[in-house]
């Protein structure tokens, strides 16, 4: 059965190396795809309103509805390395799932949110800065209920020099990439909520 797949762009570049490793990922993808951009899409920063303390919803409407609707198989982090971490726009969206930090430690109830299949792409301009941006790519992955990245990576980190269409092993490792979300979860996938887990819940 096709997959639903979200990609999360977090380049401002409609022909850059983000976008062309999305590209390439989209000719083994298979299903829908449903992109959101976090520099054209209209998702405004948490104000911290806190109105999502007493009821682990968010009063603002705007495109992350997109992102809470939560009806994706995959979610796709395409994303550049600015000063080592996602670039400002894509923290922004982090910033929005406050309510599912209210849900778990002020009202203690369970986030409710499906788990998915994780893919990640970074485009860096020098080797070892996309290793700096991984601790809210891992925040933005757990906040979404996103697993199984690890091992079908997609990083060129050399733009400076090399850009990403001439990166062969990045292409190949995109197209691999839409191999793998193409599969079904193995049977004995451990498919619990992530902060379930974490929490002691599950």
């Amino acid at each position: 059965m096709a997959k639903r797949t979200l990609i999360i762009n977090g380049s401002p570049r409609p022909r850059g190396n983000t976008a062309t490793l999305i590209a390439e990922l989209k000719k083994t993808l298979e299903g829908e795809v449903v992109e959101v951009s976090a520099f054209r899409n209209k998702i405004a920063s948490c104000v911290d309103c806190r109105s999502c303390a007493t009821t682990a919803k968010c009063v603002v409407r705007d495109d992350m509805d997109i992102i809470y609707a939560d009806d994706f198989d995959n979610v796709v982090i395409a994303t550049p390395v600015w000063f080592g971490t996602m670039p400002g726009p894509m923290l922004e969206i982090l910033s929005r799932f406050q309510p599912q930090h209210a849900a778990m430690f002020f009202l203690d109830i369970p986030r409710g949110i499906s788990p998915k299949k994780a893919g990640l792409i970074l485009t860096a301009g020098s080797k070892k800065n996309e290793q700096n941006s991984m601790h809210h790519i891992r925040c933005l992955f757990s906040m979404l209920n996103a697993r199984g990245y690890e091992g079908y990576e997609v990083i060129t980190n050399n733009t400076d020099e090399v850009p990403a269409s001439e990166d062969e092993a990045a292409l190949a490792a995109a197209r691999r990439l839409g191999e793998y979300l193409n599969e079904d979860w193995p049977e004995d996938a451990d498919l619990r909520d992530l902060w379930d887990v974490k929490r002691g819940r599950a």
